[in-house]
């Protein structure tokens, strides 16, 4: 706060005990002072303002407050009584925010250990504000929530920062912490996205092993572009119990009729040609018996006749125990490019 120093001083001030000289250059001094006091006390209250404005702003930042002292260290360990540290030394690049559970005197553990309580992805929002200097701060998204000895590592996204690293080593901040609602419950018969994959590079399969639950009956995969490195056909595989099942429990799709025999894997597609978008339905994949699979879409055909070609194939597993997952491969050679996408279907 910036004293206030015109008029301040008595013997400067005139009154009844000077003489005629003192009194009347005293007069003209608290005269000409009058304008320099205004000033001053416009200044004071110029800066209660700001106080109060930046009073306003933190207590408005959330549910939860606690008070830290930053410590610019960055290894995973505690960062002592009443200090926060970050996991990078460019503070808006950090992944893992750092926690000691005690702050003031008090005792945090209980509150900090809700910080994920929610059950949506981003559990809550975190924001740090240096304490005297609200032009400081950064904000992040948390997602999780670690509970080693004496302290909480707690995983965060950076939203926004003042800058790219705000503060100094010793400053005191003030966390606030925004708790985020609940996830909604899955409607049933919703098309849930579970997962994916891009090939950016040839790989021999594409695995997704124990991507199946309980939650889900059917799935939905998107195959679009799959492509092979060479002329093959393309395979699936059924995993159970996060293992690839290779025994010949599997009929052979075909584009027309009906498939003959046992197989050791489903041919979604026997000819050769560069795919470019299928629909692969798994069907009653929580089922000890038979789990049914269908194909259907097109792609483009590489020998005679060239041209687009429509697949449409029907074929199934006979499995003893549930259906976890799938594996994509060709019978030779490597998956060259694609993208493949999971949805589940929601159980009632």
């Amino acid at each position: 706060m910036t004293p206030i120093t015109a008029l301040t001083d008595p013997n400067q001030l005139p009154n009844q005990l000077q003489d005629q000289q003192t009194f009347d250059a005293n007069t003209a001094y608290m005269i000409d002072m009058f304008p320099e006091r205004a000033r001053q006390e416009n200044a004071l209250a110029a800066e209660m303002m700001d106080m109060v404005s930046q009073a306003g702003v933190i207590a408005a930042g959330g549910a939860f407050a606690i008070p830290y002292v930053f410590d610019t260290t960055i290894t995973d360990a505690d960062p002592g009584a009443g200090k926060l540290r970050l996991s990078s030394a460019t503070q808006n690049a950090a992944t893992v925010m750092r926690l000691d559970l005690t702050s003031a005197g008090q005792d945090y553990t209980t509150l900090i250990d809700t910080f994920d309580d929610s059950t949506s992805a981003v559990k809550g929002s975190i924001r740090l504000v240096k304490q005297g200097d609200i032009t400081k701060w950064m904000t992040f998204n948390l997602t999780a929530l670690a509970t080693p000895s004496g302290y909480r590592n707690l995983t965060v996204v950076c939203t926004d920062s003042s800058a790219a690293s705000p503060f100094s080593n010793g400053d005191a901040l003030m966390l606030f912490f925004q708790r985020n609602g609940d996830k909604g419950q899955d409607a049933v018969g919703s098309l849930q996205l579970l997962g994916s994959a891009t090939v950016g590079a040839a790989v021999a399969q594409i695995d997704f092993l124990s991507i199946f639950s309980a939650a889900y009956d059917k799935y939905v995969i998107e195959l679009q572009n799959i492509m092979p490195a060479a002329a093959a056909a393309l395979r699936m595989r059924l995993a159970v119990a996060g293992a690839v099942d290779t025994s010949s429990s599997y009929n052979l799709l075909a584009t027309s009729g009906s498939a003959s025999g046992a197989s050791s894997a489903i041919d979604l597609y026997q000819e050769t040609g560069t795919f470019s978008t299928m629909t692969v339905e798994v069907r009653n994949a929580n089922s000890s018996g038979f789990t049914s699979v269908g194909a259907q879409g097109s792609y483009n055909r590489t020998v005679a006749p060239i041209g687009p070609t429509a697949i449409v194939a029907e074929g199934g597993y006979r499995g003893t125990a549930a259906v976890s997952g799938f594996r994509l491969y060709f019978s030779s050679g490597n998956i060259a490019t694609g993208i493949v996408r999971v949805f589940g279907v929601k159980n009632s």
